[in-house]
C-alpha cells in the first residue's frame, strides 16, 4: 500500500497533501504541529503512521509530540488503522511508555532502524529484525544506505528470510532507490513515497504519481505468459557484425555488397549515419527472408574533401550532426572516424547525438587516449551529445579495456587510415570476441592488424579499404542465445542462420547449455554459390534446395532437469541475461561472473535483472562481481522491461514457465536488436 511521507510544516498543508492518500506518515519532527493540530489529523478516517524521529528533535521533544497523536484518538470503527513508528535504538524507557500507551489505543508498532552510512551484514540485519520482534513490534522497518548493487542486493534478501507482512525494508539513496518498488511487490506493507520531489523526506523516494502507476496493471499493458516457443525459426542478422560491415564498406572506395542483412533499429541508425554522410545505398529484398545492402561510397578521403564543400544558404558548412540513436557501438567506432573528416578548408566538426538511455551513459572513463590520437571530444560531462573537432593521427598509446572493446574497436578500424604505423597497448582487456570481430569484419575490406594476445595492437599505416562485393553478415548468437534457453527450459527449437567460428561473444551459449545437461545438435550445410554473372545471389544444398546461410542448431527437447554452471561472462556481457533466465530453470544455484560489465548498457542490467526476477519470485544475490541464482519456480507479476531490449526478451523468455500472469511494460524496445523476436512466441 502507498504510505504518502508528509513533513512540510503547517496544519493546512498536512491537510493539503493528506488528502491524495489513503495511508500517510505524518512527520510530527517536520511537521511543527501544535497539540490541538495533532488530535485534529489524527481524528481523520485515513491511515496514519505517527513518526517522531529522534535524531531529529530530543528523546523529551518526541515523546511529548508522539502523546499528543496517542492520546488525541482512539482506534475505532470508522477510524482508519493507526502506528506508532519508534526508533530501534532510541532508550528503553521511552519505547515502552509509547508502545504501552499507543497498544491502550489500538496503535499498531513499527520499530525503525536506520543507518544513513552502510549497509551492515546480512546476519547483522536479521539480528536487527529478530530484536525488533522481541521489543514489540508488529512491522519491522530497515533502512540503509545501500552505495552499491551488492548492498541492495543483501537488502532485499531478508524478505526471504523474515516473516510475511512484518518488514518494510528498502534502501535509501539513488542506488537503492529501486529496491523501494521491489520491497512493495516481496510483501512490503508499505511504499512510501512523496508528494513530489522538493518535499522528499529521504533521498530517493518516489513521487506519488510514479508510484500508483509502477504498482497499476494498466501500466504493463503486454501481457507475455502462457505462450510456447515455435519449434523453428531464424536467428536475426548480428547487429554487431552489420554496424562494422556498414561502416568498412563507407571507408572503401567502390560498391560493396552486404547478403543476409536484416533489420534492427541499431543497424538502421548506421544506415542512416552513412546516408547523412551523403552514402549512396540500396536494400533490396532477397529470396529469402532477409535482405541485400549495396552501399556506394567515394572512399573516405573523398569522402572528407565532398563534406568540406558543401553549403547551406551559400555558406559553407563547419560541422555535421550525426545522429547514432540508441547504439553506444555505433557512437563509439564513429568517435575515431570522425576524426578522418575535418580538414583545414572544409568541415571543422562533427557532433554525434543520440536518444533514449544513450544519452544518459557515460561513452568513455578517459578522453586522454583520443587527444593522444588527435582528435578532442567535448561531450555533455562524459554523455552525448559529443562534438568531435582535429584531425586524427597515428599514435603510440596506453588504453583500458576495463570498460569493454568498443572504443578499441573503433580505433583499431579508424588508425589504418592514418600515415603512420599505430600501437596500442591494451591493459585489462575484456570483450576479447568482440575484438576478434572486429579484426574479420576490417580484415574482409582488404585492412590488417596485428595482435599480441589482446595485449598489444600493431596497426600499419596507408593502408585502404578495399570494396567487397560479396559480405555475408552473420546471424546473431546474442538474440538467438534466448531463443536456445527458451528450447532448453520447454520444448526444444531449432534455429538456423547461425555461423559456427563467428567470433561473436554469445557464441559461448553452446558450450553452456551442453554443461547443463541439454543435447545440442548442429547440422553444417554443404553450400555452394550460385553465380549470376558475376554477382552471387543464393545459397543452395547439392540437391538444389534453398537454405539459409550458415548452421542449423537443435535444442533438443530435456528430458532431465537441468543442471547448475558456473561461468565467467565477463567476455560475455551480452549473454548475461540469457545465462539467468537459465539459471533460473536450473536444478541448483548457478554462479555468475561479470557484474562490473552490466553497468553501462541500455539500463544498469544487474539491477534490472535482481529488480524484476526478484518481483516474480527469484532467489538472486549479488556477491563482488558475481550474481548467483537459485533455481526455482517463479510466479506471475508485474513487469518492466527498462527499456532495454534484452531485459524485455529475457522476461518473456523466463514466463514460457511460469503459470500466473507475466505483465510487461514496453516490449517496442526489442526492436533495437531482434525485432521479430516476439513472433517467436506464439
Amino acid at each position: 500500500m502507498i504510505c504518502l511521507s508528509i513533513g512540510t510544516p503547517g496544519l493546512s498543508k498536512v491537510t493539503e497533501a493528506l488528502s491524495k492518500s489513503q495511508l500517510a506518515e505524518i512527520r510530527l519532527d517536520l511537521t511543527n504541529l501544535n497539540r490541538e493540530e495533532t488530535v485534529t489529523i489524527f481524528k481523520t478516517k485515513k491511515d496514519l503512521i505517527a513518526t517522531c524521529r529522534t535524531y531529529e528533535l530530543s528523546l523529551e521533544e518526541s515523546e511529548k509530540r508522539l502523546m499528543w497523536a496517542i492520546l488525541g484518538t482512539r482506534v475505532k470503527k470508522g477510524t482508519g488503522n493507526r502506528y506508532i513508528d519508534l526508533d530501534f535504538d532510541s532508550p528503553e524507557d521511552y519505547r515502552t511508555d509509547l508502545i504501552w500507551a499507543a497498544r491502550r489505543v489500538g496503535f499498531k508498532i513499527i520499530l525503525s532502524y536506520h543507518n544513513f552510512n552502510e549497509t551492515e551484514s546480512l546476519e547483522r540485519l536479521l539480528e536487527i529484525y529478530e530484536s525488533c520482534i522481541k521489543r514489540g513490534a508488529d512491522i519491522v522497518k530497515i533502512v540503509t544506505n545501500a552505495k552499491t548493487i551488492q548492498e541492495c542486493s543483501r537488502v532485499l534478501q531478508l524478505y526471504s528470510k523474515t516473516r510475511k507482512n512484518t518488514l518494510v525494508a528498502f534502501s535509501i539513496g539513488d542506488k537503492g532507490r529501486f529496491t523501494r518498488l521491489v520491497a512493495h511487490f516481496l510483501g512490503s506493507p508499505f511504499i512510501y513515497c512523496t508528494l513530489n520531489q522538493d518535499k522528499a523526506t529521504a533521498p530517493g523516494q518516489l513521487n506519488l504519481t510514479e508510484a500508483e502507476k509502477l504498482i497499476s496493471k494498466k501500466y504493463y499493458p503486454n501481457q507475455v505468459s502462457k505462450k510456447q516457443l515455435v519449434s523453428k525459426t531464424m536467428a536475426p542478422a548480428s547487429k554487431s557484425h552489420a554496424q562494422r560491415a556498414i561502416l568498412a564498406a563507407t571507408w572503401a572506395k567502390g560498391k560493396s555488397t552486404l547478403y543476409g542483412y536484416t533489420p534492427c533499429s541499431d543497424s538502421e541508425a548506421a544506415i542512416s549515419v552513412i546516408k547523412k554522410l551523403g552514402i549512396k545505398v540500396k536494400i533490396e529484398k532477397s529470396r529469402l527472408p532477409k535482405y541485400k545492402i549495396e552501399i556506394k561510397s567515394p572512399g573516405i578521403e573523398e569522402l572528407a574533401i565532398k563534406l568540406g564543400k558543401e553549403t547551406k544558404f551559400g555558406k559553407p558548412i563547419k560541422n555535421i550532426d550525426l545522429n547514432v540513436g540508441e547504439s553506444g557501438l555505433l557512437c563509439r567506432l564513429m568517435i575515431p572516424a570522425a576524426g578522418h573528416l575535418p580538414k583545414p578548408n572544409g568541415l571543422k566538426s562533427v557532433t554525434l547525438k543520440g536518444k533514449g538511455s544513450l544519452n544518459s551513459r557515460e561513452l568513455f572513463a578517459s578522453n586522454k587516449p583520443l587527444q593522444e590520437i588527435g582528435i578532442d571530444v567535448k561531450t555533455n560531462q562524459g554523455m552525448l551529445p559529443a562534438k568531435i573537432t582535429g584531425s586524427l593521427k597515428s599514435a603510440s598509446l596506453e588504453l583500458s579495456g576495463k570498460g569493454g572493446s568498443q572504443l578499441l574497436s573503433g580505433m583499431l578500424m579508424a588508425l589504418p587510415l592514418c600515415d603512420k604505423t599505430s600501437r596500442i597497448e591494451l591493459s585489462e582487456p575484456t570483450s576479447i570476441p568482440y575484438i576478434d570481430l572486429t579484426i574479420k569484419a576490417i580484415r574482409d575490406f582488404g585492412v590488417i592488424v596485428e595482435n599480441s594476445d589482446y595485449r598489444e595492437f600493431k596497426i600499419p599505416g596507408k593502408q585502404k579499404y578495399k570494396a567487397n562485393n560479396f559480405i555475408p553478415i552473420d546471424g546473431d548468437w546474442s538474440g538467438a542465445s534466448m531463443l536456445m534457453v527458451g528450447g532448453a527450459i520447454t520444448n526444444g527449437i531449432t534455429i538456423t542462420n547461425l555461423s559456427l567460428n563467428s567470433k561473436q561473444a554469445d557464441e559461448k551459449i553452446i558450450e553452456v547449455l551442453e554443461g547443463c545437461g541439454v543435447e545440442v545438435s548442429i547440422t553444417e550445410y554443404p553450400k555452394y554459390l550460385v553465380m549470376c554473372g558475376d554477382i552471387p545471389c543464393v545459397f543452395k544444398e547439392e540437391n538444389n534446395k534453398e537454405i539459409i546461410l550458415g548452421s542449423s542448431i537443435e535444442i533438443v527437447k530435456p528430458k532431465h532437469p537441468l543442471l547448475p554452471f558456473e561461468l565467467d561472462a565477463t567476455n560475455h556481457p551480452d549473454l548475461f541475461p540469457s545465462l539467468v533466465v537459465l539459471a533460473l530453470n536450473c536444478n541448483g544455484v548457478s554462479k555468475i561472473k561479470g557484474v562490473q560489465r552490466l553497468s553501462n548498457k541500455e539500463s544498469n542490467r544487474a539491477e534490472s535483472l535482481l529488480c524484476e526476477f526478484t518481483k516474480l519470485g527469484a532467489t538472486i544475490e549479488i556477491d563482488g562481481d558475481w550474481m548467483v541464482v537459485k533455481g526455482g519456480k517463479l510466479h506471475g507479476g508485474l513487469c518492466s522491461s527498462h527499456n532495454d531490449h534484452r531485459i524485455a526478451m529475457a522476461i518473456m523468455t523466463a514466463a514460457l514457465n511460469i503459470k500466473e500472469q507475466v505483465y510487461v511494460d514496453n516490449l517496442d524496445c526489442i526492436s533495437k536488436s531482434f525485432p521479430d523476436f516476439v513472433k517467436n512466441f506464439k
